[in-house]
């Protein structure tokens, strides 16, 4: 039940459907004077939410910085998180991702940078209907392609959300010695909600954050004053994120 109703939720947090829902209002209002208030409070939540300069702030002050590779240890297994392929195209000889292959790259170069030895992929489907192959199955074939030996990686195909890859990693890595600290590799703008997970579950954990929706600053005019769909997008990645924080605190499950 939580798993459908935190879709809803994603669906209801979306900074676009609050504006077509102001819209509509707008238009079937009768009075003119409400009207014309909601019409202007639609543009000015569109014109807010379509700024790339402030969804980039935000996510500058909620990201958690990248992490140099030579000023990290070395970690006997990585964890990567899935949620990086595409949920809508499936195909029986290649794997189609979505933003996020990042999770995906960065571990392939730190395997074979030598930071790490082993790795964990946790992720089963996060589709409400059932998805035909688990997504942590789908990376491990790329994983393969890139060069990284079967023996070396492990699979978590069970968990639907971040809640519940912590709790079926746990139990996979205390059936096996994968080491004491683990390298947990997700997007950046994910490490805070995945980091309080995993330690709520008792894993001991070091957040290796990828795929950055935060920029470096640009104050061009054009950057600063044109509407940006991407930006809305963003927000939409965001306001969810910082909800699933928070709800899962309130839930204590994190």
């Amino acid at each position: 039940m939580f798993f459908i109703l935190s879709k809803i939720l994603s669906f209801l947090l979306s900074p676009l459907v609050w504006i077509m829902l102001i819209l509509l209002y707008a238009i079937f209002c009768r009075n003119r004077r409400k009207k014309k208030r909601t019409f202007l409070a639609s543009l000015a939540l569109l014109l807010f939410f379509s700024n790339g300069l402030i969804v980039n702030e935000a996510f500058l002050l909620w990201e958690d910085k990248p992490v140099a590779i030579k000023e990290l240890k070395n970690y006997e297994t990585a964890i990567v998180l899935t949620g990086v392929t595409s949920t809508r195209k499936e195909f029986p000889d290649k794997v189609f991702f979505s933003k996020g292959a990042d999770r995906l790259l960065h571990t392939v170069q730190l395997y074979h940078e030598g930071k790490i030895k082993k790795i964990l992929i946790s992720g089963g489907s996060g589709r409400i209907t059932n998805r035909s192959v688990p997504e942590a199955r789908q990376l491990k074939r790329v994983f393969l392609y890139c060069g990284i030996p079967a023996q070396d990686i492990l699979l978590e195909d069970r968990s639907r959300n971040t809640v519940e890859s912590s709790h079926y990693t746990k139990k996979i890595t205390d059936s096996l010695d994968l080491g004491e600290e683990f390298l947990l590799v997700t997007s950046a703008f994910h490490i805070p909600r995945s980091i309080a997970c995993f330690e709520k579950a008792g894993l001991n954990v070091k957040a290796y954050p990828v795929d950055l929706y935060a920029e470096d600053r640009d104050y061009s005019i054009g950057y600063i004053l044109l509407p940006s769909e991407y930006a809305l997008y963003k927000w939409n990645i965001l306001i969810h994120e910082i909800t699933g924080y928070i709800v899962y605190k309130i839930l204590g499950y994190s």
